[in-house]
C-alpha cells in the first residue's frame, strides 16, 4: 500500500518543524503517517473538532488500579484504534503493557502496514503528568 499524506512537520512536543530560513518542513508518506499515529497517542478523545474519535485518551488510565485488567484494557483500546486505520494490516497489531515505576506506563505497539513485511514500532510512556511517544525504525 502506498501512503501518499502531508503535512506539517512535527517535533516531539507537536510544534511545527521549521527550516533555518524560518519555513515550515513538511513531511509525507509512511514518515507522515508515523507522524499521525504519534500525534494521536498522545490526544484526548474529543480534543480534535474535526474528528471526535481521534486519540487514544491515555489519561483515562492513570490513577487507576496497575493490574491485568487495566494492561488488556489499555492494549484493546490502542488495538480498537488502530484498526480503523485502514493502512494498517490489522493482524499485524500487537501491544504489550508494562507498568513501570511508580505511575508511568509503558506501551510498545508494533504493527505492519498492508502488503508489506516491514514493521513499525511505537513506544508510548505515560504517567499523571505527560505523555512521550517514541517512533522506533
Amino acid at each position: 500500500m502506498i501512503i501518499t499524506e502531508t503535512d506539517l512537520m512535527m517535533d516531539e512536543r507537536g510544534q511545527p518543524v521549521v527550516s533555518a530560513a524560518g519555513d515550515s518542513l513538511m513531511v509525507s508518506g509512511i514518515d507522515c503517517f508515523l507522524q499521525d499515529i504519534r500525534n494521536e497517542a498522545v490526544t484526548t478523545e474529543g480534543e480534535c473538532f474535526w474528528d471526535a474519535d481521534y486519540g487514544w485518551s491515555m489519561l483515562d488510565f492513570i490513577q487507576k488500579t496497575r493490574d491485568e485488567l487495566e494492561q488488556t484494557r489499555i492494549s484493546n483500546r490502542i488495538k480498537e484504534k488502530l484498526s480503523r486505520r485502514s493502512e494498517i494490516n490489522q493482524q499485524s497489531i500487537s501491544v504489550t503493557v508494562t507498568f513501570l515505576d511508580d505511575d508511568v506506563t509503558g506501551v510498545k505497539v508494533e504493527f505492519k502496514i498492508r502488503n508489506s513485511d516491514v514493521s513499525y514500532e511505537v513506544n508510548l510512556n505515560v504517567d499523571g503528568v505527560k505523555r512521550e511517544v517514541a517512533l522506533v525504525d
